[in-house]
């Protein structure tokens, strides 16, 4: 399965091999079988059913709590990412077919060499000969994930990556980091992040924090409100501001501070500078701190790319900083037939009126804006690019 999973996922496990020599026999030879014991059982004898259920269950019980123990301790040497090309996948195909044939021993070099371009592809793909890094002839790179109603955007220069917000979720199990946020970030090859940014603590942002910082070196954290779902990291402050080599800037705009701020209030503001563009990410910012921008930074709001606050909420996206703003370029995220009916009408004719491109994850899918020096921004629609014939 590992050139298959390299292609689908941008990696594969070093562990599934193992998992599968133990867990394969032990369902199928006892927790299948007594599962469905206990079941003719029950109409008998409920007491004897239940027995019969815990044994099912009892090994599992044993093992899964060191499985997940091992996982989280040792996530990054249990996943190795790659990055093949199709060639590198059918090459991989072949290789492993060919170990179901019958062969001398020595042919096992051959499904070595087959197998091998996929498994250190990607590998020093944006390296200069002399070993230094091209940044400043690097696009930067802006993701913002189909993560459903949540946000989540990933900025990438070269090995610089910045995480803004990690979807929803549930924290401690199933989340938006899991399914979606790092696979994305194996497949582009990405295998530390810079900077995490969780905006605020409302669960659509912040659900994915613990599992990123668990299964991924995070170089530095920040957030909005009271950190309560974020391990560890500092507050996001005004004024706060930082530089990656390749002459990228970020500054944080907002909160001031966080007392007598609502949660979303109390959201990151980050503004980023790059390739002669300018892009501004609002979180979950509502009119009254709108204002206090305004009345703050005034033309230091102009960006031509901008995350609409609330995802299109109509508490949100106020007149006043949308005309300070002036953006050519609007991003919505949000879920399909969400029950908030975000984006809300009445906000997305206001920015098509100011002659916004308006941009939304509940239709568009993921969305990529690649911004290089002196050329207009190319966009990037996921299901426009893979349109399922169901979508």
């Amino acid at each position: 399965m590992i050139p298959l999973t390299a292609w689908w996922f941008g990696g594969g496990s070093t562990v599934a091999a193992v998992a599968n020599v133990i867990m394969i026999p032990l369902v199928g030879v006892w927790v299948v079988p007594l599962a469905l014991l206990g079941v003719l059982l029950l109409a008998l004898s409920p007491a004897l059913s239940a027995v019969v259920w815990w044994l099912a269950t009892w090994p599992l019980e044993q093992i899964l709590p060191w499985a997940q123990m091992l996982a989280e301790r040792n996530a990054a040497l249990f996943y190795l990412s790659f990055k093949p090309s199709v060639i590198d996948v059918v090459l991989a195909c072949i290789g492993v077919a060919l170990l179901a044939v019958p062969m001398p021993a020595r042919s096992n070099i051959v499904v070595a060499f087959l197998v091998l371009p996929a498994l250190v592809s990607g590998r020093g793909e944006h390296a200069h000969p002399t070993g230094r890094p091209l940044l400043r002839n690097m696009p930067m790179i802006v993701t913002v994930l189909d993560v459903g109603q949540g946000t989540s955007v990933v900025v990438n220069v070269g090995s610089r990556s910045l995480v803004y917000d990690t979807g929803g979720g549930d924290p401690a199990g199933a989340n938006m980091a899991t399914s979606v946020i790092l696979p994305f970030l194996r497949h582009k090859n990405i295998s530390r992040v810079d900077t995490l940014v969780v905006s605020h603590q409302d669960n659509d942002h912040s659900a994915g924090a613990k599992s990123l910082l668990k299964a991924m070196p995070v170089r530095r954290v920040f957030y909005g409100g009271d950190g309560s779902a974020t391990p560890r990291g500092d507050l996001c402050r005004s004024g706060a501001a930082w530089r990656w080599p390749d002459g990228s800037s970020f500054q944080f705009l907002s909160p001031a501070g966080i007392e007598g701020l609502s949660s979303n209030n109390s959201s990151c503001v980050l503004l980023i500078e790059s390739r002669g563009h300018r892009l501004l990410l609002l979180g979950d910012i509502e009119t009254k701190i709108e204002r206090d921008l305004v009345r703050y930074w005034r033309s230091r709001l102009k960006s031509g790319w901008v995350l609409v606050a609330h995802h299109g909420s109509l508490t949100s996206s106020s007149y006043a900083l949308l005309k300070e703003v002036s953006p050519a370029i609007a991003v919505i995220s949000s879920g399909y037939a969400n029950r908030f009916g975000h984006p809300h009408p009445k906000v997305v004719d206001r920015l098509t009126r100011m002659g916004a491109s308006v941009y939304n994850t509940a239709s568009g899918g993921a969305l990529q804006f690649v911004f290089a020096e002196g050329e207009p921004v190319q966009v990037n629609q996921y299901r426009q690019q893979v349109a399922r014939f169901w979508m």
